[in-house]
């Protein structure tokens, strides 16, 4: 008995630890469902705060792509600027342009003077070369939707992590509404480019406020070189255009391509996440399933049940040899 006195101090420290440590499981594997269509209604709404806050950048989650923690609405902002800004400048006039140049001249000329002509090759050749800002910026409308895609996969991994068929059913029910902003984007951004086709508005505000220079500047190159024939300095002076006017839709389209981005694919998708969440789960009697845990999670919450009562008893009996 004497040794058993002697022992008990270091027990019900043990005792008292592996008590905290018992709770604490507990605690992060969550009391068993009570009101499964509560709780499922208060983890939907859990789900679509953590996005919006993510977004915001009031919250930051671990980018299995990039390898950093980081919000949701930094990581968009840095595809905006690698994939859309950085692609984007990569395009530029081709180096026989003044060869396409000259064709579309003695094209578009036939029997008459050059003189005539240069305002036909212009929108001919700037058609043309716009045409090309289409599959990079369908490219980094790609690259922004997988982002998304892999906040929404983080999140829904954090939040329904006791609940696979919850988690699943959310994961689809959110790409599914992410495809629709994503087309939605892709439309949109379909049409402007469109419409930029449909009209060279060579009345543009930067357009006119820069075209004396330039053609002054093209002058005055070409008085000082001989047998320029009115063709060639033509030629270099709708060059000079052609990358004057493509600077400006670039620019265009750099702010423009993101605002589409965050309006459609950001900010509507937030303002839809819950409501088609809600209105998909609840469609169906199946309120059960999707509530059912991970067999994994029960059996841990048995086991540190059995533990933490099996600790209780043994704290009452050294309380009582104390």
């Amino acid at each position: 008995m004497q040794h058993v006195k002697q022992c008990l101090p270091e027990l019900i420290i043990r005792i008292t630890e592996q008590k905290v440590i018992q709770q604490s499981i507990l605690d992060s594997l969550g009391p068993r469902i009570e009101d499964e269509s509560g709780a499922l209604a208060d983890l939907v709404m859990k789900f679509c705060r953590e996005f919006r806050n993510n977004m915001d950048g009031r919250k930051s989650v671990q980018f299995t792509s990039t390898e950093r923690a980081m919000s949701g609405g930094r990581h968009l902002f840095e595809v905006f600027d690698s994939a859309i800004c950085q692609e984007l400048d990569k395009i530029a006039l081709p180096v026989d342009i003044e060869a396409d140049i000259e064709h579309e001249i003695i094209s578009a000329g036939g029997s008459r003077p050059a003189l005539f002509t240069p305002n036909i090759v212009f929108d001919n050749l700037a058609s043309k070369q716009l045409e090309h800002f289409a599959f990079p910026i369908k490219k980094s409308i790609k690259k922004c939707s997988e982002t998304i895609t892999e906040i929404i996969s983080i999140l829904s991994k954090k939040v329904f992590e006791r609940f696979p068929v919850l988690k699943r059913e959310t994961h689809q029910i959110s790409l599914t509404l992410l495809l629709t902003k994503t087309q939605v984007v892709e439309k949109f951004i379909d049409s402007y480019i469109q419409c930029e086709l449909c009209y060279i508005n060579t009345n543009h505000r930067l357009f006119i406020k820069n075209r004396p220079q330039l053609e002054k500047s093209c002058l005055e190159q070409s008085e000082g070189k001989e047998g320029l024939t009115a063709e060639q300095i033509s030629t270099k002076k709708i060059k000079a255009l052609l990358d004057l006017y493509i600077h400006i839709i670039r620019n265009q389209l750099m702010d423009v391509v993101p605002k589409t981005v965050v309006c459609y694919m950001v900010m509507q998708f937030c303002d839809d996440l819950h409501k088609d969440l809600m209105k998909t789960l609840f469609s169906s009697d199946r309120v059960g399933d999707l509530m059912k845990e991970d067999t994994l999670v029960e059996e841990r919450r048995e086991k540190a049940l059995r533990m933490l009562n099996g600790l209780e008893r043994a704290d009452a009996i050294t309380s009582l040899l104390d």
